[in-house]
């Protein structure tokens, strides 16, 4: 029984690391290190969206809009400077022919930063590869393997495509083939001393914060765009706020650019460590105590991936509006505690109800039930009655 239950953890756990193996294909692509295909030619993600003819053509439609708004916030700050007189009027005008040459010198910067942020990526991506080639889901599988047998090691082999019976071999089996009793140990790890628990904990860690990670970079792509739009709008109000609202827009582009590298860095620097940590042992505690450091060490690297986005975003960018620990899904956590409350909550108030509304039923048989069976005791009482009522008037009358 022992055998089989050993069998499903290893069988979930290569599943799992499956599904990290897809995720890393999907974070380098949606970060921007490697392309992605589209109608036949290799494109960068976020360079094809932003060079796109429709794109384009929406941001000169928007260009066109904040001239419009920039002549009226002229106005508008024109009118203000006549009653107050705080600023001169050819400073004001100078803002003016500001915003119209400084959209489109912002335009050749942005473009330019996103070429430039988008090769300096994959040069950071390629310089983490130097001397580690080794996948993620090799290195986390190594991480649980404690004794390799006939000769295997993880450099030989690529976990993704090995079965439960590849890596542990046959086993002893009793009662016509069918019961077994022991692992042969012919295949590639010693079953008896692999980590079962860790395995599981960390591929479940790892997964869940990569899934963080590309849905903050997937998120961050709409973004840029959006930021890519709305640039001359932020420029229009220029002579109006002095450049207050152009700030905001550059700090905000500045902390989408970086996002991207805090993941870069954040997964290529546990995938450096990673199988550093797994040659580690605490001398003088037990197999199960060093089990739990290095479930300890993936787990906390695991949480540094999405964690080093909104570090990379308070270093060089703003960072108020980055969620390490993924906003929509913690908001999607407490959205559904809420409503399993409130239908919790529903719930008891229908039982309560219920309980109720039975309990006036029985009491209500009940007296149906008195009122039947004790008929002669309420005529009784009803001939009482006047007999009460003649004694008080007698005492009345013979006051």
């Amino acid at each position: 029984m022992i055998i089989f239950f050993q069998e499903l953890i290893l069988q979930l756990f290569l599943w799992l690391l499956r599904l990290i193996d897809g995720t890393m294909e999907l974070f380098s692509a949606i970060s921007g290190v490697t392309k992605v295909n589209y109608q036949g030619q290799e494109v960068n993600l976020l360079e094809f969206i932003l060079g796109d003819s429709t794109v384009g053509t929406i941001f000169w439609c928007i260009f066109i809009l904040a001239i419009g708004l920039t002549c009226i916030f002229t106005i508008v700050s024109l009118v203000k400077n006549m009653l107050s007189g705080a600023r001169s009027v050819s400073g004001i005008v100078g803002k003016f022919g500001l915003s119209l040459l400084g959209t489109m010198a912002m335009l050749a910067v942005v473009v330019l930063g996103i070429l430039i942020s988008s090769a300096l990526l994959q040069l950071v991506a390629e310089i983490f590869q130097i001397g580690t080639t080794e996948k993620l889901s090799n290195a986390l599988f190594n991480a649980c393997v404690e004794d390799w047998l006939n000769g295997y090691s993880v450099t030989e082999i690529d976990v993704a495509d090995l079965s439960v019976r590849e890596i542990f071999g046959d086993y002893n089996t009793v009662m016509f083939g069918i019961w077994p009793t022991g692992w042969k140990c012919n295949g590639m790890v010693d079953p008896n001393t692999f980590l079962y628990l860790p395995a599981m904990i960390a591929s479940i860690a790892l997964g869940i914060a990569l899934l963080l990670a590309i849905v903050n970079l997937a998120k961050r792509v709409y973004e840029l765009a959006i930021l890519y739009l709305i640039m001359p709008v932020s420029l229009s109000t220029l002579s109006l706020d002095d450049g207050a609202r152009f700030k905001v827009w550059r700090e905000t582009f500045i902390t989408k650019i970086v996002l991207a590298y805090g993941a870069v860095f954040s997964v290529n620097v546990f995938a450096l460590i990673l199988p550093l940590i797994t040659q580690m042992r605490i001398p003088g505690i037990s197999g199960f105590g060093n089990a739990m450091f290095l479930i300890i060490m993936i787990v906390g690297g695991a949480m540094v991936i999405p964690g080093g986005q909104a570090l990379f975003a308070r270093l060089f960018g703003s960072g108020e509006d980055m969620h390490p620990g993924g906003g929509f899904l913690h908001s999607a956590f407490y959205g559904g505690r809420i409503a399993g409350m409130l239908t919790l909550g529903a719930a008891a108030k229908i039982i309560g109800g219920g309980l109720r509304v039975g309990g006036k039923m029985i009491a209500s048989g009940r007296n149906r039930k008195h009122s039947s069976d004790g008929s002669d005791d309420s005529d009784r009482y009803s001939d009482e009655r006047p007999q009460s009522g003649d004694t008080t008037a007698e005492n009345g009358g013979d006051k």
